[in-house]
C-alpha cells in the first residue's frame, strides 16, 4: 500500500510543454457537447412554441366560428380563417428560422407572409369596388413592395453594391408607377383631362427619371474601352445622350403636339419614324470614321443604310399616304416594305459571297 502523502506529480518530461495546445483541443472537445446541448434546449422551445400556436388558432377558430361568424359571409370567414393561419405560420417561421440566419431572413419571411395576408383581406373586403385590371396592378404593386423591402435587407448600402441598391429600388418603383397607374389613368382623367398620347408622354417621362435614376449611382465608375481604340467613350457617351434627347422630343411631342387636331395618328407615327431616322444619322456619323479606322469593311454599314432608307420610306407612307387606307392594308404596306429590304440585303450578300467564291484560288 503507497502512504497517501506521497508525491504522485509525473515527472517534468511527462508533462507537455504546450498547455495551450491542449486547453484548445479541450475546448475543441467540449463545444460540440454544448451546441448539442443548446440545440435540444431550443428545439423544445420551437416544439412548445408551434403546438402552443397551433392551439391558440384552433381556440381563435373555435370563438370565431361561436360568436362572430354568423354575422359575415361565406368568403369573409374564410378570410378571416386564413389570416389568422398565416399569422401563425409567421411565428413559426420566426421560431424556426435559425438564429445565424439572422434577423434578415425572419424579416423577409414575416414580409412575405405580410403580402399574402393583405391579398387575402383586399380580394375579400376591398376587390369589388375595382374592376379586373386595378385589382391585378395592386397586387403586383404590393408584391413589388415586398420585393423593395427585400431589397433594402439584403443589398449593402456601401460601396459598389449601394449602388446596386438604389439601382433597384429605381426600376421596382417605376415597375410599381407602371402597374398602378395604367389601370388607374381613367380614374385620374376625371380630375384632370389625359388623352391616350399624354398617358404615352408620362410612361415615357417615367421611363425617362428611372433611367437617370438606375444609372446614376454607376456614371463616375465606368470605364469604356474597346481594344484600346481612342474615342470609344465619347461617342457611347454621344449615344445615349442622343438617345435620351430622342425620348425627350417624343415625350414633349405626344404632350403638347399630337392630340391636336392638325395632326392624324398616322402623321404622329411618322413623326415619330422620321425623328428616329434623323437620330440614327447622327449615330451613323459618329460611328462612320471610327469603324473606317479600324478597318472594317462597307458590307456592315451597307445594312444599316437599307434600314435607314427603310424608316425614311415608312415614315413618308405614314405621313402622306396612310390616311388613305385602312389599318390592315397599311400593315401590308408594312410588311411588304420589309419583305423587299430584306431580299434586297439578302442579294447583296449573295453577291459578296459568289464573287468570294469565284476567286482563283490555285495561286
Amino acid at each position: 500500500m503507497k502512504p497517501i502523502d506521497e508525491d504522485v506529480t509525473p515527472p517534468p518530461e511527462d508533462i507537455p510543454e504546450d498547455v495551450e495546445a491542449v486547453e484548445a483541443e479541450i475546448e475543441e472537445e467540449i463545444k460540440p457537447r454544448r451546441r448539442r446541448r443548446s440545440r435540444r434546449r431550443r428545439s423544445k422551445l420551437q416544439e412548445y412554441s408551434s403546438i402552443g400556436s397551433m392551439i391558440a388558432w384552433m381556440s381563435f377558430l373555435v370563438i370565431w366560428l361561436f360568436f362572430f361568424a354568423s354575422g359575415y359571409g361565406i368568403f369573409e370567414n374564410i378570410a378571416v380563417v386564413l389570416v389568422a393561419l398565416l399569422i401563425v405560420f409567421a411565428l413559426n417561421a420566426v421560431t424556426w428560422i435559425p438564429l445565424d440566419k439572422g434577423w434578415k431572413a425572419r424579416t423577409s419571411a414575416i414580409s412575405a407572409v405580410v403580402w399574402f395576408i393583405f391579398l387575402i383581406l383586399w380580394i375579400v373586403f376591398f376587390a369589388g369596388g375595382f374592376g379586373f385590371y386595378e385589382n391585378i396592378g395592386i397586387g403586383l404593386a404590393s408584391l413589388m413592395i415586398i420585393g423593395a423591402v427585400n431589397v433594402l435587407l439584403w443589398v449593402p448600402s456601401a460601396g459598389e453594391e449601394g449602388g446596386a441598391r438604389i439601382s433597384a429600388l429605381g426600376g421596382i418603383g417605376w415597375l410599381t408607377f407602371i402597374v398602378l397607374w395604367l389601370p388607374f389613368a381613367n380614374n385620374v382623367d376625371i380630375i384632370f383631362p389625359i388623352f391616350p398620347y399624354k398617358n404615352v408622354a408620362i410612361i415615357l417621362a417615367s421611363f425617362l427619371l428611372m433611367l437617370l435614376v438606375v444609372i446614376a449611382p454607376w456614371g463616375s465608375g465606368i470605364s469604356i474601352s474597346i481594344d484600346e481604340e481612342p474615342g470609344v467613350a465619347p461617342r457611347l457617351k454621344g449615344t445615349m445622350g442622343g438617345f435620351v434627347l430622342w425620348l425627350v422630343f417624343i415625350v414633349i411631342w405626344m404632350w403638347f403636339f399630337a392630340g391636336n387636331p392638325p395632326f392624324l395618328d398616322n402623321q404622329n407615327v411618322a413623326v415619330i419614324l422620321l425623328s428616329f431616322a434623323i437620330l440614327c444619322a447622327i449615330m451613323l456619323g459618329m460611328w462612320l470614321p471610327w469603324s473606317r479606322r479600324r478597318g472594317e469593311g462597307p458590307e456592315n454599314w451597307w445594312a444599316i443604310g437599307l434600314a435607314f432608307i427603310w424608316v425614311l420610306v415608312l415614315a413618308l407612307w405614314f405621313w402622306f399616304f396612310a390616311d388613305n387606307f385602312l389599318a390592315p392594308q397599311n400593315f401590308a404596306v408594312f410588311l411588304v416594305t420589309l419583305l423587299i429590304m430584306a431580299a434586297i440585303s439578302g442579294f447583296g450578300q449573295w453577291k459578296k459571297y459568289r464573287d468570294f467564291e469565284s476567286m482563283d484560288w490555285d495561286d
